[in-house]
This record gives structure tokens, C-alpha cells and sequence, in this order.
């Protein structure tokens, strides 16, 4: 059987409170033609890596809008610069305007001909304690990629709080994908076992390798605890960032451990969601009580 190795890296971005979209990007610039140069062949950047976070708490605060930018846009088309120089795949995050009024928590992923490719948008947008849902609409699409290149990997992208609803990743895998890449802003209420336990759940849920970003450093009274991490198939952590800033993690993630891993635990085999629909489908979930 053909190697079907590929090499993959998660980002991990120190925050930059109060500066500008063009400088955010300059760091994430940086961190992309490094693992480039490593020979990172798909690349994750953190979740919103152009813009602060903590802003997205509390009150509505209109003037982040327009920070926002088209995908395409001037973002993916400095990313795009590095992937069409290094043939490679990047996963960039950012705050979309998709039209007048109508914006997204989206992550673009830019192709080895520097075009974009492909664009995924948030689909579960939180109200924690963040109040996503006062900036950005719910994306309505699950999609699976496939790299140009060998292996010909096939990998799909969600986002954040997506994470802690299993039904996302395992969408993705049953649409094909071998890895799932995860941009995070997790700050310390999210750490502990919503971080790893339910970062590990995932890949053995659906037999995938899973890459995780979150970003470090302290930006209003949030401060994110990094910790960027790469999940083989078998739930087994292969790489954590800890608290480094501005760096990556790397991993050669070998894809015949996918297929081993399902083989082992056939949990997609067995999957019925024929059964599950009748209560998935009920108007809400407090009239089954």
C-alpha cells in the first residue's frame, strides 16, 4: 500500500489586544511561512486570528464590523502569496462579511494555487459567555476537501464551540474526511475537560486525526491558555503547544491509522441515524421530558 503520510501544523498565535487587522495578519504571516518552510503541507491558524476576542463579550460592540473583511479578500490573498510559493494548504480564520448586514465566524482554507478553495462558516455560534450570536449568523454547511497533492488527504474544518456538539465531527467523517481541523479562542473557563477530554472524544468518535489551535496571552480580562494540540485516531495526543507563544506544532500523521482506528472501533459502522432522526427532528428538545 502507497505511504500516505502528511505533515500538518496548528498555530499558535499570541494575542495582540488593540492592534489593527494588518498587524494581527503580519504575526499569522510569519507563523504560516515557518511551518511552510518546515514543509507543513496543511496549516491551521487560531480561531478569528485577525481580530481580539474579548471584544466579542459583553454588549454589542459595533465597532468591530468593520474589521471584517470578504473571502475572498485581502486576507486570503496575503495567505495565498505563501501557498502558492510553498504549494501547500493553508486554514485561515477570520471575520467575514459575506454582505451588507450579514456577517460569519468563518475559516477559509487557501490553496496551493493561492486561490481560495474553500470556505466553512461557524455553524454552532455561541452564547456562553461570548455573545457570537449579536455579530455573526450560523453557517448552514458541512464540506470535506481533498489536497491537490499525495496522499490526497481529505479533511474537513469546524470551529470553536462546533467542538462540543459531536454530531460536527462526525458529519465531517462520514462525509469522507480523515482529519478535522478546529480553530479555537478558548480562554481558562474552557480548559481542563472541556478542553482535552472533549478535544480526544472527538478523534475517537470518528476515528480522525483532529487539530486544535487556541491562542495565548492575555487580552482584556480573558486570559487564553494555549495549548494547541494534535489528536491521532486513536485519541492518543500527539502534540501540545502548552503555553508558547508564536509558535507551531507539527505532526507526520500517517492516514492508515484511520483506517485502523475504525477497524477497532466500528462506531461509524454502527451508527444509526435512521433511529436518532424522530428525536433530532422534534421542535424542541424540552418536549421530550
Amino acid at each position: 500500500m502507497a505511504d500516505r503520510k502528511i505533515r500538518v501544523a496548528g498555530l499558535q498565535e499570541k494575542t495582540m489586544p488593540r492592534t489593527s487587522v494588518q498587524e494581527k495578519l503580519g504575526r499569522t504571516l510569519e507563523l504560516i511561512e515557518a511551518a511552510s518552510k518546515d514543509g507543513c503541507q496543511i496549516i491551521l491558524g487560531g480561531e478569528l486570528c485577525t481580530s481580539d476576542y474579548d471584544r466579542f463579550y459583553d454588549k454589542k460592540d459595533v465597532s468591530l464590523f468593520p474589521e471584517a473583511e470578504p473571502i475572498p479578500g485581502p486576507c486570503t490573498e496575503a495567505v495565498g502569496k505563501i501557498t502558492k510559493k510553498y504549494k501547500n494548504y493553508v486554514i485561515f480564520p477570520m471575520f467575514e462579511k459575506a454582505a451588507p448586514g450579514i456577517y460569519y465566524n468563518a475559516a477559509a482554507t487557501i490553496g496551493p494555487e493561492g486561490t481560495v478553495v474553500g470556505n466553512y462558516r461557524k455553524t454552532h455560534v455561541a452564547g456562553v459567555q461570548v455573545l457570537e450570536k449579536l455579530y455573526f449568523r450560523a453557517g448552514q454547511d458541512f464540506k470535506v476537501w481533498e489536497t491537490a497533492f499525495e496522499p490526497h488527504a481529505r479533511f474537513g474544518t469546524i470551529i470553536c464551540h462546533d467542538r462540543r456538539y459531536p454530531e460536527t465531527s462526525r458529519i465531517l467523517a462520514m462525509l469522507g474526511a480523515e482529519m478535522m481541523f478546529c480553530p479555537t479562542a478558548a480562554p481558562g473557563y474552557a480548559h481542563g475537560v472541556h478542553w482535552g477530554l472533549v478535544n480526544t472524544a472527538r478523534a475517537v468518535d470518528t476515528g480522525m486525526f483532529c487539530i486544535y489551535t487556541n491562542r495565548v496571552g492575555q487580552e482584556g480580562s480573558k486570559t487564553y491558555f494555549g495549548e494547541t494540540m494534535i489528536v491521532n485516531p486513536h485519541g492518543e495526543v500527539v502534540a501540545n503547544a502548552g503555553d508558547a507563544a508564536n509558535a507551531f506544532i507539527a505532526v507526520d500523521c500517517d492516514l492508515a491509522l484511520v483506517d485502523e482506528a475504525r477497524i477497532a472501533t466500528p462506531t461509524l459502522r454502527d451508527i444509526r441515524n435512521d433511529f436518532y432522526v424522530k428525536y433530532y427532528s422534534q421542535p424542541a428538545y424540552d418536549r421530550l421530558l
